[in-house]
């Protein structure tokens, strides 16, 4: 019988482990166990895991790992094992953006001194974790504004919004704006002086849109993993899916 071994540091890979173990599975640690990886063993690591070349290079040929992105010097070993790049498959993507936004939430209330129907509210880009924050503020009757490089999108986007701009005009906004929310993975702004003073500028992209040795006067709040941190079964059970999606294909 395969065998089973997760990244166990990560929450939602423990709420994995519960499920994989309630069908008879056996599931070890993947670091402390990662020499006992036989062939056609199923290794589970975060999406975010940082892999080191030679973790990758002790994987035995035809084993399976479900991850993140991997760097462009594993290809060669990526081509020896079954490698399944979780933040491609588009299902597992959306399903992870509305949680990661339902999250939000909580980072969001507990980092700002005001109410969010009293706070003016910029949400920066258009992509699934931007439309999915644009979702749960519009369901939550929650006022925001939303700024991007799309110029459809951009009109588009006052279906949920209140007023929507084009990303080149920016700077000639930006202080209007209690909150900013970015999801651009790009450095936006070399420093701070864009913002309103006090103003709480949360971080949910994979790169940070503000130069954090240039900040001064706002609040720069990262939010990383935020599906891990707030709902680990939720998420947990949506990598549990892809496994057993993928190991029955």
């Amino acid at each position: 019988m395969k065998n089973y071994f997760l990244d166990l540091k990560d929450r939602r890979l423990l709420e994995v482990k519960t499920m994989l173990e309630e069908r008879g599975l056996n599931v070890f640690d993947f670091e402390e166990n990662i020499e006992k990886i036989s062939s056609f063993d199923v290794c589970v690591v975060s999406p975010s895991y940082r892999w080191k070349k030679e973790t990758l290079s002790l994987l035995k040929d035809r084993t399976t790992v479900f991850g993140g992105a991997v760097a462009e010097e594993f290809f060669a070993e990526k081509e020896r094992i079954n490698y399944i790049n979780l933040m491609e498959n588009e299902r597992f993507v959306v399903e992870n953006a509305r949680l990661t936004a339902e999250a939000f939430l909580a980072d969001l209330i507990s980092n700002t001194k005001k109410s969010l129907y009293e706070q003016n509210i910029l949400v920066l880009g258009n992509g699934r974790v931007a439309k999915a924050v644009w979702q749960v503020l519009h369901d939550l009757k929650v006022k925001f504004d939303v700024s991007m490089r799309d110029e459809k999108e951009c009109f588009l986007s006052e279906l949920v919004s209140k007023k929507s701009f084009l990303l080149k005009d920016i700077f000639e906004n930006l202080k209007d704006y209690d909150t900013v929310i970015n999801t651009i993975p790009i450095e936006l702004f070399s420093d701070d002086s864009f913002f309103k003073k006090g103003a709480n500028v949360f971080e949910l992209a994979s790169k940070k849109c503000l130069n954090e040795n240039n900040i001064k006067q706002v609040n720069y709040i990262l939010c990383p993993s935020l599906p891990a941190k707030y709902m680990p079964f939720s998420a947990g059970k949506l990598i549990f899916n892809e496994i057993m999606i993928g190991e029955y294909k």
